[in-house]
């Protein structure tokens, strides 16, 4: 089965590709940080009047949370990468951001299942927000692959097909 991920151009059809990323990621990091501290907050009310029934949403909650927290540090990775046009470092924020979105999403469902709906929507409002950051990374590690090949293509010399002329009495060894 091939799927086929889009290849984006400019950022919300307006703005260049890498100023929308560094936006983006300035954006993603700060409501990463604004997500973790919302689950921090209700896990900890959650936690003083704890049952029986809450005691797998406070642990959901805190993985989710942890997760989100590890996605702090990937964007603070991206902005470094997008700032410098690191492409080795783009990649590994692509593979981190969707090893950590995957992630995400189990205890997401997890709070979903048991109606905790305002973590489950600041959990996914990050998840989607993420995905698109991923789906721009893709294409300007993309755009840098290209310009890079180029470059290179640029800069070795042509070489074409010409005959060398080899006197008899030069010899070779």
């Amino acid at each position: 089965m091939h799927v086929k991920v889009p290849d984006v151009n400019k950022c919300c059809f307006c703005i260049p590709l890498r100023h929308g990323i560094l936006i983006f990621a300035y954006l993603n990091f700060l409501f990463s940080i604004v997500s973790v501290a919302w689950l921090v907050i209700t896990t900890e009310l959650k936690r003083q009047s704890i049952t029986a029934d809450s005691s797998l949403e406070i642990m959901t909650s805190t993985v989710l949370f942890s997760i989100l927290g590890m996605g702090v540090i990937l964007n603070l990775l991206l902005i470094i990468a997008a700032h410098q046009k690191d492409i080795s470092m783009l990649r590994l924020y692509n593979y981190y951001a969707v090893a950590t979105l995957l992630a995400a999403m189990v205890p997401s469902f997890i709070l979903l299942s048991r109606r905790m709906f305002s973590e489950v929507i600041v959990a996914l409002l990050a998840l989607a927000m993420q995905f698109y950051v991923i789906i721009l990374v893709r294409s300007e590690v993309i755009k840098l692959e290209k310009k890079l090949l180029v470059c290179d293509q640029e800069s070795r010399p042509q070489i074409t097909e010409q005959a060398v002329d080899i006197p008899d009495r030069i010899t070779l060894l």
